[in-house]
């Protein structure tokens, strides 16, 4: 009798939104979900740096970062693009180690950035998440639903779009 190993590949995706207190000392707790997600090696690290696009905070953990990398690399090396995106985006990476809960705080400077003073709400954004102040998370995510109804996109629309991939 043959018998083979079949190894199962499973997407781990940031889904959902979360909305979490920030305690006196300043600490907010990462969803679980989003825990399972970075975790490797028993090691729990994420990536956190302000949006180029919104008024919030991008999260993610290393091998998103090194998939950016990869992308920025292929640009010509002298190029003002290649240089303005190492600059902008590796500069500001800021790498955020949770406790054994799952804590972590959020450093002031993002915080500001995004507006966030005693609560946080973590936006699932598949390979990626962020951090919004409550009410723009609420007003982005109307505004988006909002966009994509008026333009009638369905997730049938960018299958059919990326299927020449």
């Amino acid at each position: 009798m043959i018998t083979q190993k079949v190894k199962l590949v499973v997407m781990k995706l940031f889904l959902s939104k979360y909305l979490f207190k920030i305690d006196k000392k300043g600490r907010v707790s990462l969803p679980s979900s989003y825990r399972s997600v970075i975790s490797e090696k028993n090691k729990v690290e994420l990536i956190l740096f302000k949006s180029f696009k919104y008024q919030s905070i991008e999260g993610c953990g290393y091998k998103r970062i090194e998939n950016i990398s990869k992308r920025i690399d292929r640009l010509d090396i002298f190029s003002d693009d290649q240089d303005d995106f190492t600059t902008s985006i590796f500069s500001e990476l800021r790498s955020i180690n949770l406790d054994s809960e799952g804590r972590f705080i959020i450093p002031d400077d993002l915080r500001e950035y995004a507006n966030i003073t005693n609560e946080a709400t973590f936006v699932g954004q598949g390979h990626s998440f962020q951090i919004w102040n409550p009410k723009l998370a609420t007003e982005r995510q109307k505004k988006s639903r909002k966009r994509l109804i008026e333009n009638k996109k369905t997730l049938k629309s960018i299958i059919i779009e990326g299927s020449n991939e």
